[in-house]
């Protein structure tokens, strides 16, 4: 009898585990401090058997229209997409930067001090865990109802789900709003969904590359020839002279300086 309990318990494990598990979180951010403007915007967690992504809700689409597509559609985001082992601490980080696509590798290991104070959310009992991790201290709820030593961002190995995480000055905070089951998922979607294939750099090259963009951001525009190029704005004008394109590129710095609150603020990029 204890043989086919243990047994029937594996199997309902494996079916479990083997199926797609979309969690989808509400993350609201302040990317700049001074205005305390707050963002918001939904993030995927996909857990694939034992491989996890993690990434713009957008992309789902942005991934189906390019797989459809000859050509291609992109998206700017200043939050890396991430892939990685189910529960591992080791992330590929994933950023386009103008029209390079690219990822550098991190290890993100994150101790964790699990309280005895519980509470009950919407759907779960929830138990409260903190931590210093990347610059900030985070407080974080995570639920053994859902099995998953994982969460968003690099927020994983506790004994079940995250389901809510804030920074301590609340600039940063994501919470699961839904979950999904979906029958078919890209299981490589941070690495294709722009038609790119990322080339691999170290985290010392990242770091050099952001700050010649903060430099030069429209770079790639100066050496072609007058009448080959535009580029278009948000506010539908288009820019295609050396002239206008000096004049956007101090704005563009203005953008950065403005909006340089990293969620791992160890990291921050001083610019120059």
């Amino acid at each position: 009898m204890k043989l086919k309990l243990t047994f029937l318990f594996s199997l309902i494990s494996f079916l479990y585990f083997s199926q797609n598990h979309r969690f989808i979180y509400e993350f609201k951010y302040k990317s700049d401090t001074i205005s305390q403007k707050e963002n918001k915007a939904e993030w995927v967690l996909d857990i694939n058997g034992e491989n996890v992504q993690f990434y713009e809700f957008m992309a789902i689409q942005i991934d189906s229209t390019n797989q459809k597509s000859a050509g291609f559609s992109t998206y700017s985001s200043s939050f890396a997409k991430l892939k990685r082992k189910l529960s591992s601490s080791k992330n590929a980080n994933y950023f386009l930067l103008g029209d390079s696509y690219f990822y550098f590798e991190s290890d993100d290991k994150i101790i964790w001090k699990i309280s005895n104070e519980t509470k009950q959310n919407d759907k779960y009992k929830v138990q409260k865990a903190t931590s210093d991790f990347a610059g900030r201290h985070w407080e974080a709820w995570f639920t053994t109802d859902l099995p998953f030593s994982e969460g968003p961002y690099k927020f994983n190995n506790l004994p079940g789900l995250v389901v809510e995480v804030k920074d301590s000055q609340n600039y940063f905070s994501f919470e699961l709003s839904r979950i999904q089951n979906p029958k078919k998922t890209n299981e490589n979607i941070v690495e294709n969904v722009f038609k790119k294939k990322p080339l691999k750099v170290s985290y010392a090259k990242f770091k050099e590359m952001m700050i010649a963009n903060y430099n030069d951001p429209y770079n790639r525009f100066r050496s072609m020839r007058p009448g080959t190029w535009s580029i278009g704005r948000e506010d539908e004008t288009f820019v295609d002279t050396i002239e206008g394109l000096n004049k956007i590129t101090k704005e563009e710095q203005e953008i950065i300086l403005k909006n340089n609150n990293e969620i791992e603020k160890d990291k921050t990029i001083f610019y120059k």
